[in-house]
């Protein structure tokens, strides 16, 4: 597993006061794109409120307002194609996004490096592999310190077995960012698959040290679209990486 930074704006739901003991009851927005964005962000303060399918709808009445008129409603639709696995209608929501707003977000970049990464797994494409490479540099010539974008272009090359290309990529991001779990671990694999097992061993520790440390919601932080519910077992499953990374050099 690797980190998606899908970066979503922050909605912040307005409540009426606690009666009678009950749970406050969320004030709704009003506008198609809120109401999206609410259900998309899937929190309410109270209980999660994430709905794919809601969000989706509520993004699709905006989009009837206007193909050019919301700066971001193409990424947010093509962001939920990518949670449902449909890659290629991300991609296509993506070229949209660039076509109405050329310098809306540079973070479409971001997405579709992450969009073709997960399709190369599938399709084994090296065509896939470069477009995924692509999208990565690009969001980093907006935002070089990133270490999400760092990390999964690094996954890029593990990936291929380009192993002597995620060394400066991931040493830079390690000099910016030196206590950051998921840039830890994977630097512990380009070592281990580099014939270097005892300093992997030193990365892997740090990381595991630094992910147990990270609370759900700083876990959800880095993989906002995801639904809120399931962030423990996300935290859950990013330590069982490193461990299982771990153990293959300790065992």
């Amino acid at each position: 597993m690797f980190a998606g930074m899908f970066l979503l704006q922050a909605i912040f739901i307005p409540y009426v006061q606690k009666l009678d003991g009950k749970p406050p009851v969320p004030e709704l927005p009003t506008e198609p794109r809120a109401l999206g964005d609410y259900y998309f962000s899937g929190n309410n303060g109270q209980e999660s409120v994430y709905d794919l399918k809601q969000a989706r709808h509520y993004y699709e009445l905006a989009l009837t307002e206007g193909l050019d008129k919301d700066p971001t409603l193409w990424y947010q639709l093509g962001r939920i194609d990518f949670l449902e696995g449909s890659f290629t209608d991300a991609l296509y929501k993506f070229e949209q996004q660039l076509k109405y707003f050329p310098t809306g977000t540079y973070r479409v970049y971001y997405m579709i490096g992450l969009t073709h990464g997960y399709q190369a797994k599938e399709t084994k494409r090296a065509a896939d592999w470069l477009a995924a490479e692509a999208g990565f540099i690009k969001f980093l010539e907006f935002d070089p310190s990133s270490p999400w974008a760092r990390t999964d272009l690094a996954w890029i090359y593990f990936a291929q077995g380009k192993f002597a290309k995620m060394k400066p990529l991931l040493e830079l991001g390690l000099v910016l960012q030196p206590d950051h779990p998921w840039l830890l671990n994977m630097y512990g694999l380009y070592l281990v698959n580099t014939g270097h097992p005892a300093e992997a061993l030193t990365y892997y520790d740090r990381a595991l040290a630094n992910a147990e440390a990270l609370t759900e919601t700083e876990w959800g932080s880095a993989y906002p679209g995801n639904n809120p519910l399931f962030w423990g077992d996300g935290l859950t499953e990013f330590r069982e990486v490193i461990n299982y990374n771990r153990s293959l050099v300790t065992d």
